[in-house]
C-alpha cells in the first residue's frame, strides 16, 4: 500500500492509535524551548494536528487528504497536501522546521534535507524524529519471541513494514530505519550544523522526561535532531 493511502486509511484512527503521552511530552518539551511565539513554523507530516495545535503561527504539510482534513478542523491553521521531498514554498519562507514521530520514515530523507534547507531562513532550525534502528524495546520483544531473522534482516537493510488494522481491514506500509550516526553525517553534508540530539520513547515513561538526552537516547524508538542551517556550504 501507498503511503497516502495507509494515511488517508489511518486518519479517523490516527490519535486512538498512536496515543503515546510520554512521547508527546518530550516533543512539547523541545517545541517550548525551541520556538518561540513569533517564529513561522513549517510542520511537516502534520498528521491530524497534535503539533501544529500548540504552535503560534505555522503551516502544516501532510501527503494524507484526510489527515489534512482532521488537522485544519483541529487547530484552524492552513494544511497543504503535499509530499516532504517537493516543499511547495518559496526559498527562505521559515524560521523553524518540524517534522515529529514517523513522517520522514517513508520518504527520500536526502531529498527532504534539501527541501528543508532551501525554505528556511538562514540560521533557521529544523527539528525532526525518525525511527531508531536500535530500538531496544523492539529488539528485546523479538528475542523473546525468537525472531532473530527479523532482526537481523532489519539491521542489515534498516527497512521493515508498519502493520496496522482499522475496521477489521489489515493495512501496511514500508518504512525506514535510521541509527545517530548514519542522520548526523547526512546532515552535515546537506549542510546543517547538529545543535544536539535526543531519544523519543526510551521507557514509554514518566522517566522518559529526565533521560531523553542521555546515552539512552541510542535505544529509543524514535532519534531527534535539533539542526540548524549553515549559511555557507
Amino acid at each position: 500500500m501507498g503511503i497516502k493511502d495507509y494515511y488517508d486509511k489511518l486518519a479517523k484512527n490516527y490519535d486512538k492509535l498512536y496515543k503515546n503521552k510520554y512521547m508527546r511530552i518530550v516533543e512539547k518539551e523541545i517545541i517550548k524551548k525551541e520556538i518561540k511565539d513569533n517564529d513561522f513554523v513549517l510542520d511537516i507530516g502534520c498528521g491530524t494536528g497534535e503539533q501544529l495545535k500548540i504552535l503560534n503561527k505555522a503551516i502544516g504539510l501532510d501527503i494524507s487528504i484526510e489527515m489534512a482534513k482532521i488537522a485544519n478542523k483541529k487547530t484552524n491553521k492552513p494544511v497543504v497536501v503535499a509530499n516532504a521531498e517537493f516543499i511547495p514554498f518559496k526559498n527562505r519562507s521559515f524560521d523553524k522546521v518540524i517534522s515529529f514521530f514517523g513522517a520522514l520514515n517513508h520518504c527520500n530523507i536526502k531529498k527532504v534535507f534539501k527541501e528543508v534547507r532551501r525554505v528556511l531562513k538562514d540560521d533557521g532550525v529544523f527539528i525532526f524524529t525518525v525511527a531508531n534502528i536500535y530500538d531496544i524495546k523492539w529488539i528485546l520483544k523479538n528475542i523473546i519471541k525468537g525472531n532473530f531473522k527479523k532482526i537481523r534482516k532489519s539491521l542489515k537493510k534498516r527497512k521493515g513494514t508498519i502493520i496496522k488494522v482499522v475496521d477489521g481491514e489489515k493495512i501496511k506500509v514500508k518504512t525506514r530505519f535510521y541509527s545517530i550516526k548514519e542522520i548526523e553525517e547526512l546532515l552535515k553534508k546537506e549542510g546543517f550544523e547538529i545543535l544536539y540530539t535526543f531519544g523519543a520513547n526510551i521507557t514509554n515513561s514518566p522517566l522518559d522526561m529526565f533521560i531523553y538526552k542521555s546515552f539512552l537516547k541510542h535505544f529509543a524508538s524514535y532519534i531527534g535532531f535539533v539542526v540548524k542551517k549553515k549559511n555557507k556550504r
